[in-house]
């Protein structure tokens, strides 16, 4: 996510009283890549029509894990903190999978007193995950620094589209990020590659902000730069590189699944076209037939189960080519054994309203 990202219509005061509480609970303010993604969920919701009691929101294309992790702010752990130790510590399931199987690349680029440290890459055929450390060598110069954005591409040409992005302060000119990509290819890449990872910049927030709620995060883009906020009051600006990083990797294979295996209820037919099974996830596209005509973006309540042991799910994405693809937050080596989806609800925008609908349905198969 980057904050050159901007939305095209104003935010709603509701987006700045979200902002400053973060500010307030959390003691640091969210990078620029943190709040663009606060912004187009704050947005998201309030375009959605929706009943007052509901708690589904209308999906985005875009993992809404990613607006979780994009939005999840730490408390400063420390001067001295080394920034290599903490990124165990970041998360578990397929993180932490992904973090003890990644290839430690200690590569370091400085530009302007600012260095980028590519710390440690892992692929597999459903995603790809980078551990990049910012740190203000001359220091006294931010009171938080974080990453932009990431372009990553392989030897042929690939574009690995970035998922999401996480960032955690390890004291006021250091903080240690996660960036995901979505790997390419479909679940069929696997062996070595060739990599380039580029950050054409880095954000860096002011030593003494003076502002006591949080602007709207269009402020650092120059596209939307005639909306009436004051780019002076914004506490972050961009420092140009690139830091460019090359390096070589392996992508994990995954497993491929085409169970077509359906389940129907009150007259609607979920089938599970296919399943994407990886290490750190697994990404299952449901189609959905008898869906009422009027209603749009349709997303599930979902539990996966494989051989009894429940994957939590992470997120989804609605897909009008598929219906919608369910997400897990963790992976496993081996796909064999019996598999159990169990939709409870599905969930769509209607013209007016949200669409519920209770199931459930249960999916299941047994892979080889």
């Amino acid at each position: 996510m980057s904050a050159r990202a901007g939305a095209n219509a104003p935010i709603p005061s509701l987006a700045f009283d979200l902002e400053a509480g973060l500010e307030r609970a959390f003691g640091s303010d969210p990078t620029p890549a943190q709040l663009a993604a606060i912004e187009r969920r704050v947005s998201a919701v309030m375009a959605a029509p929706r009943p007052v009691a509901s708690q589904v929101h209308r999906r985005r294309r875009r993992w809404a894990a990613v607006l979780l992790a994009a939005a999840t702010l730490v408390v400063l752990v420390g001067a001295g903190t080394s920034l290599l130790s903490m990124y165990p510590n970041l998360g578990g399931g397929g993180y932490r999978v992904a973090w003890d199987r990644s290839t430690k690349l200690g590569l370091s680029q400085v530009h302007d007193g600012y260095q980028v440290r590519l710390e440690a890459a892992y692929a597999d055929a459903a995603q790809t995950m980078l551990a990049i450390s910012v740190q203000d060598t001359e220091g006294g110069r931010s009171s938080q620094v974080g990453i932009n954005g990431v372009d990553l591409t392989d030897e042929a040409g690939r574009t690995y589209q970035m998922a999401s992005a996480g960032s955690t302060p390890a004291d006021r000119s250091s903080s240690v990020n996660t960036v995901w990509f979505d790997t390419p290819g479909d679940g069929s890449l696997s062996g070595s590659h060739h990599f380039v990872a580029t950050l054409p910049d880095i954000g860096v927030r002011e030593v003494d902000p003076t502002f006591s709620i949080l602007p709207d995060v269009r402020a650092v883009n120059p596209s939307v730069a005639a909306l009436p906020v004051d780019p002076s009051t914004f506490p972050w600006h961009s420092v140009a590189g690139p830091w460019r990083f090359e390096f070589d990797l392996a992508i994990a294979p995954a497993t491929l699944l085409s169970p077509a295996a359906t389940a129907t209820a009150h007259g609607i037919t979920a089938t599970l076209e296919s399943m994407l099974v990886s290490p750190t996830t697994v990404r299952l596209k449901m189609n959905y037939a008898g869906l009422p005509d009027d209603g749009s973006s349709w997303s599930s309540i979902a539990t996966v189960l494989h051989n009894g042991g429940r994957l939590a799910v992470g997120g989804t994405l609605s897909d009008p080519a598929v219906g919608e693809v369910i997400a897990t937050v963790m992976g496993t080596d081996n796909a064999s054994g019996s598999w159990v989806i169990r939709i409870d609800e599905l969930v769509g925008f209607g013209p007016q309203d949200q669409i519920r609908l209770a199931g459930p349905w249960v999916v299941s198969f047994v892979a080889p």
